[in-house]
């Protein structure tokens, strides 16, 4: 049965009440308490809004990442008569600065990792978190899959490419968490982020000439 609009409004309330807290406190160290307080409800409507202090943990991170889908279907749509090689690193690079300006939506990782930590949660919740991020990975795989009917991208499994982009990027995001990571790295981050991917690409590309490191190392030759 569909909730009433009261029962919508008093849930987002909740959403809006725990994002602060746990962005300010982490998961560990939040309070339902002050998340009831804060939102103007009681304890009890927190509960049965959202099971656990787990469940309202996902529900938060998962009503973060609707706006990054939705921001990279906007891409998708966008980039559509650009070469598939731009449309690759315009939205890898669209992906780092959703980083850069709220990370705490990929805390959705460790969450997933981490979910007999969490406690109960509402029933399916964890499968929707799921099938979210599965929806990001099959917008690089259609940008892949576009490419290689164009005849701009060998003909290799899309899936898998796409895979290949995420577990790069969100590894080099991961890894500058830890300081001496940073220091073996000895390189800014973004730096790295855009030659990896760049990288990747490049082994994907028929015209290898539009590869950027292809290009400058030309430039280094000559």
């Amino acid at each position: 049965m569909a909730m009433s609009e009261r029962a919508l409004r008093t849930r987002q309330q909740i959403l809006d009440a725990a994002r602060g807290e746990f962005r300010t406190e982490g998961f560990q160290n939040a309070s339902v308490d002050r998340v009831a307080d804060a939102a103007g409800v009681s304890k009890g409507s927190v509960y049965r809004h959202f099971t656990s202090k787990g469940g309202l943990y996902l529900s938060v991170l998962r009503s973060d990442t609707d706006d990054f889908l939705a921001g990279c279907e906007f891409h998708v749509r966008r980039t559509k008569e650009l070469p598939t090689d731009e449309r690759i690193r315009d939205l890898w690079r669209t992906y780092y600065k959703l980083w850069l300006a709220r990370p705490e939506t990929f805390e959705l990782f460790w969450a997933m990792d981490n979910l007999d930590l969490l406690g109960e949660l509402p029933e399916g919740l964890a499968d929707e978190v799921t099938r979210d991020w599965r929806k990001s990975l099959k917008l690089t795989q259609s940008i892949i899959e576009e490419g290689i009917q164009r005849g701009e991208l060998l003909p290799v499994d899309a899936w898998q490419v796409a895979q290949s982009f995420s577990n790069l990027a969100n590894s080099l995001i991961e890894q500058d968490s830890k300081r001496h990571r940073r220091l073996i790295r000895a390189r800014p981050l973004h730096e790295t982020y855009e030659f990896s991917i760049e990288l990747l690409l490049t082994g994907i590309l028929v015209d290898r000439s539009r590869s950027k490191i292809v290009s400058d190392a030309r430039d280094l030759a000559d």
